[in-house]
């Protein structure tokens, strides 16, 4: 409904070009839509980059808004005057608009702050004063003497004031700057370069990136990882697989994929053309459902789990198998909802933990949680684990952080969480669990179902020691 208002108020503005000054009015060429051009890259690296690219970003530039079209404002301004996508202009009445695309002469801005009018001045945003937040060994040290001379326009802090800003945070990684300091303690600066072994970020005083310049190519509007135009398709499963992971069976160097479909386990063998299917095994829990498998390594043996459920009874068989010369071998089985958890943090399953099955008619995962214990080819209850209500052990990895131990899970609401025994810490402000693989029953005439969504992935991504954890 919003972007539908929004709209109709650019419709409902002026179409036609003013003429501004005592002559003709400038012709712009008609706008038309076209795909986001990249900006040519630079020979230059290292610090000369960064440098050209900053002055390009900082420099004063003022233009007009000449239309309204139905994509945006369009501005005087484009890329043969520096202009690059996500930069910001400010009219002479305070709106604020965001290029979104940049032509050599023009440029389409859209407002996200106030409402613009055909006309009106405009002048690219800088800063009234900016930090300088260096993380780097040399580097960091010699752009900021040079931006203080090039780029009177950043107004940059003292050296000095970066230095106390991290001691007084504690900030020891660049990744720190956004995860320790609190948004409403940025006072006094209206700007921050966070200076890293990548590049250098530039953030607002909420936190917000504006642009990040690498050492080496052009600026970026936002730093994201995406599947590139060159993929390649190695497989296609033509329908949902679950719990897809990549294990070194016993006895060999080669990886091969395991994943479940249509209630048969499937597994796979790498090859420099994609993949191949190398071996289809039966359900080995005959007339259940296979909903998850996962990977687990037990002194120094490679096996995996596998769960399935029995719709008319709402039971579970599962099971701990390994694969010997491609022949799937069933090491144990239980009646619990099996899962594999990384308890040392090394990245690598070493635990298998058990859930009850839910004896409330519409739920699924019960209260209890137990550590197993797996010897001499049996599978036996241990500790009891402390977890919150709703703790769902096939949807749930531990972590790490300043030596402690939580969980992070999704609930059975599709709400994601971080625990600590039976305290919930954190919970998601919006539902973000989904799958497409579900189990489902009867509860007299009313269908109960419940999604399985794959576990988080925790990892530590700026090798400061402390375990961060991937959702999605």
């Amino acid at each position: 409904m919003r972007k539908a208002v929004f709209l109709a108020g650019l419709l409902l503005a002026s179409c036609s070009l003013s003429p501004f000054g005592g002559g003709e009015p400038d012709v712009y060429p008609t706008y038309a839509p076209k795909e986001k051009a990249q900006t040519v890259k630079s020979e230059t690296r290292g610090v000369e980059n960064v440098l050209l690219y900053i002055k390009r970003e900082f420099s004063p530039l003022e233009g007009e808004i000449v239309l309204n079209s139905y994509d945006g404002f369009i501005i005087d301004l484009g890329r043969k005057d520096g202009v690059s996508e996500g930069d910001r202009f400010i009219s002479e009445r305070g709106a604020v608009l965001k290029v979104k695309e940049v032509r050599d002469d023009y440029s389409v801005a859209l407002p996200t702050i106030g409402n613009p009018l055909v006309g009106e001045k405009v002048k690219k945003l800088s800063f009234n004063r900016a930090l300088f937040v260096d993380f780097t060994a040399r580097e960091g040290r010699e752009l900021f003497n040079k931006l203080q001379k090039e780029v009177k326009t950043l107004h940059l802090a003292p050296y000095s004031e970066g230095e106390k800003f991290k001691k007084l945070f504690g900030l020891r990684y660049p990744s720190d700057f956004k995860r320790k300091v609190p948004t409403e303690k940025l006072l006094g600066y209206d700007g921050y370069l966070v200076v890293s072994e990548e590049g250098v970020a530039v953030y607002d005083n909420t936190k917000k990136l504006l642009k990040f310049f690498p050492w080496e190519g052009a600026p970026q509007t936002s730093i994201s990882v995406a599947i590139g135009s060159d993929h390649t398709v190695v497989y296609d499963f033509k329908g949902h697989a679950t719990s897809l992971f990549t294990f070194n069976p016993e006895g060999q160097v080669e990886s091969e994929i395991l994943s479940l479909k249509e209630n048969s386990i499937l597994l796979f063998k790498p090859t420099p053309y994609g993949v191949k299917l190398v071996k289809k095994f039966k359900n080995p829990f005959r007339g259940s459902y296979l909903f998850h498998t996962c990977p687990v390594q037990i002194k120094g043996e490679k096996l995996f789990v596998v769960d399935g459920f029995y719709q008319d009874t709402k039971s579970v068989s599962s099971g701990v198998f390994k694969l010997t010369n491609n022949e799937l071998k069933k090491v144990t089985s239980s009646n619990l909802i099996l899962s594999c958890f990384d308890t040392d943090g090394d990245g690598i399953n070493d635990s298998i933990f058990g859930q009850t099955v839910s004896s409330e008619s519409d739920k699924f995962f019960g209260r209890n949680v137990y550590r197993m214990k797996l010897e001499n080819g049996k599978i036996k209850k241990g500790r009891k684990i402390k977890v919150p209500k709703e703790f769902q052990v096939t949807s749930a990895q531990m972590f790490k952080s300043n030596g402690k131990e939580y969980f992070a899970y999704y609930d059975l609401n599709y709400f994601f969480n971080v625990s600590d025994g039976e305290k919930v810490l954190w919970r998601s402000p919006i539902q973000i669990g989904a799958s497409p693989n579900s189990i489902y029953w009867y509860e007299e005439d009313n269908l109960v179902s419940y999604y399985i969504t794959p576990k988080p992935k925790p990892i530590d991504i700026d090798g400061d020691g402390n375990q961060e954890v991937l959702f999605s």
